[in-house]
C-alpha cells in the first residue's frame, strides 16, 4: 500500500534531524556517485536524446537516490525518507488516468508513452500573470479559453482592487484578491462558451489558494490543485496544507518540484537524477495523481536552454518508460524572450516538442521567465502556441524532435542572456477587437511555417 499522508506528516516531525546545508550536500554527494555508477553522460549535441538504455539506468539511479536522500521539511529541519520498496509500491498504486473538467470540457488525462500518439492535455493561459485591472484580466482569460487547442487555463491576479487597494501576499488582501480573480476566470470561461473548462491558479500562500475553491463561482473539485515544493527536494508546511486540503476534498493533486542545473545537483547529469526524484517526491510527499518532471538553470532565465531540454527529455523518458504515471513537463513554458518576438516562439516550440515526444503533458501555463512588475505581460497567442505545437507533436519520433530542437537552438541560443523583452497585451493586440495586431499575427504565422518546413504537421481546430 502507498504511504498514507498522515504517515508522511509524522515522518516530517520524527525523521532524521539535520541542517539544511547538510541536506543540500547530501544531494550533491549522492548525485555525483550515482551518475558515475550508472554511466549517465550528458550529450550536448542531442538535446532531445533517444537512448532508451540510459533512460532506464536513470530511473534505477533515481530510485536509489531518493531512497537515500529523501525530502527535507524546512519547517521541522527533518528528512522525510522512504524505502525503495515504498517508492515502488507508490509507483505501482499510482493512477493511469485522471478526469478533469466538467460537461463538454470534461477530459481524461492519461499516461503517455514516449513518442506516444496519446493526445497531451494542455493547460495554457498566461501563468501567474499580474493584471492591470479586472477588465484586462477578463478579456485575456476569455480569449485564451476560446482556443479549442487548449484544455484549461492558468490564472494570475489583479494587483489592485478597485484600482487603489494593493493585493499583498500574506495579508487578508491576498485572499480577497485571488478570490475575486478566480471568479473573473469562471465568468470568462463561461463567456467563452466553455463553462466546464479546467482553471488552475496557485496563490503565494495555501490559505489564499484554498479560498479560491467554490463550486459555484471559483475552482471546483474537477480542477487540479497545485503544490510546487521548494527546490531542490524540499517541502514546507504551507505546501502540505494544500495537499491535506486536496486529499480531504477529493481534488486532483498536481505536484511539481524543480531540479536546478548548476545547483546542489552539481552536474547536468546530477540534475537529471534529481529531476526524476522530484517526481517521486510529488507522488509520495505531495500525494499527487499528476506529477511533474521539471528543471531550471541556475544562471540563465529560460527553461529552454540546451541543458534544460536534455535533462527534461531524459527525465520524462525515464518515468514514462518505467512507470504508468501521468507526467507533465515544463520545458518551453518559461522562455527568456518576451511575448511578440520570434525568439519567444522558437524557445517555447523547442521545449513543447521535446516535452510531448518524451511522454509529457503540459499543464503549467506559459509566460516569460521573468515578468517583474510588468502587468498584462502576455497574450492569448502564446497560449495558443502551446496548444497548437504540443498537440501537433504527438506521435513524432525523438530523432525528428532532436533535429527541430537543434535548428531552433541555433536561432535563439546565442541570445538567451540578452533576449528581446517583447511587449504587453496592449502592445500586441488590437484593444477594440481583442485580436492580435497584424504584425504579430504575421510573425506568428511565419514561425509556424518554419516549423511546417521542419516537419511538424499542424492540426486544425
Amino acid at each position: 500500500m502507498p504511504v498514507h499522508l498522515a504517515e508522511v506528516i509524522l515522518r516530517s516531525r520524527t525523521g532524521e534531524r539535520m541542517l539544511e546545508k547538510d541536506f543540500d550536500m547530501s544531494i550533491f554527494r549522492a548525485a555525483e556517485k550515482l551518475r558515475r555508477e550508472f554511466e549517465l553522460k550528458y550529450d550536448r549535441d542531442n538535446p532531445v536524446p533517444s537512448d532508451d538504455a540510459m533512460a532506464d539506468r536513470l530511473f534505477q539511479a533515481a530510485i536509489q537516490f531518493y531512497a537515500q536522500v529523501g525530502t527535507y521539511c524546512v519547517d521541522t529541519g527533518r528528512a522525510i525518507r522512504f524505502t525503495e520498496q515504498e517508492i515502488r509500491e507508490a509507483l505501482d498504486a499510482a493512477p493511469t488516468s485522471e478526469t478533469l473538467g466538467e460537461g463538454n470540457e470534461q477530459m481524461q488525462m492519461v499516461h503517455r508513452d514516449v513518442e506516444g500518439k496519446q493526445e497531451p492535455i494542455i493547460v495554457a493561459g498566461v501563468q501567474t500573470c499580474i493584471y492591470s485591472d479586472d477588465n484586462m484580466a477578463f478579456r485575456i482569460y476569455k480569449r485564451c479559453a476560446e482556443d479549442k487547442c487548449v484544455d484549461g487555463i492558468w490564472g494570475g491576479v489583479v494587483t489592485k482592487v478597485d484600482g487603489k487597494y494593493d493585493v499583498i501576499a500574506g495579508t487578508p488582501m491576498e485572499i480577497f484578491g485571488y478570490r475575486r480573480n478566480v471568479e473573473l476566470m469562471r465568468r470568462a470561461v463561461a463567456a467563452a462558451g466553455r463553462p466546464g473548462l479546467v482553471i488552475i491558479n496557485n496563490a503565494p500562500t495555501s490559505v489564499a489558494t484554498i479560498a479560491m475553491y467554490d463550486p459555484a463561482k471559483g475552482m471546483r473539485r474537477s480542477d487540479s490543485c497545485m503544490s510546487t515544493g521548494v527546490s531542490e527536494l524540499k517541502i514546507n508546511y504551507d505546501d502540505m496544507d494544500r495537499v491535506a486540503y486536496a486529499s480531504g476534498a477529493g481534488i486532483s493533486m498536481h505536484g511539481a518540484q524543480n531540479s536546478v542545473i548548476g545547483g546542489f545537483s552539481g552536474s547536468v547529469e546530477g540534475a537529471t537524477i534529481t529531476c526524476v526524484a522530484g517526481a517521486f517526491q510529488s507522488l509520495l510527499v505531495q500525494q499527487s495523481q499528476i506529477v511533474e518532471a521539471s528543471t531550471v538553470p541556475f544562471q540563465v532565465k529560460s527553461k529552454c536552454t540546451r541543458e534544460c531540454l536534455w535533462v527534461g527529455s531524459l527525465a520524462l523518458q525515464a518515468l514514462c518508460r518505467n512507470t504508468h504515471l501521468i507526467v507533465g513537463g515544463s520545458m518551453g513554458d518559461h522562455p527568456s524572450a518576451g511575448p511578440g518576438t520570434k525568439q519567444y516562439l522558437y524557445e517555447a516550440a523547442a521545449g513543447f516538442i521535446a516535452n510531448v515526444v518524451s511522454g509529457g503533458h503540459h499543464i503549467a501555463g506559459t509566460r516569460k521567465f521573468t515578468i517583474g512588475n510588468t502587468p498584462d505581460y502576455g497574450t492569448p497567442l502564446e497560449s495558443r502556441w502551446m496548444g497548437e505545437v504540443s498537440k501537433s507533436a504527438a506521435g513524432m519520433k525523438r530523432t525528428k524532435a532532436n533535429e527541430i530542437a537543434r535548428y531552433l537552438l541555433a536561432k535563439y541560443e546565442p541570445n538567451l542572456r540578452n533576449a528581446p523583452a517583447g511587449g504587453t497585451y496592449a502592445d500586441l493586440y488590437d484593444l477594440d477587437k481583442d485580436e492580435p495586431k497584424p504584425e504579430y499575427q504575421r510573425l506568428y504565422n511565419e514561425v509556424k511555417e518554419e516549423l511546417v518546413g521542419l516537419g511538424l504537421e499542424f492540426r486544425t481546430w
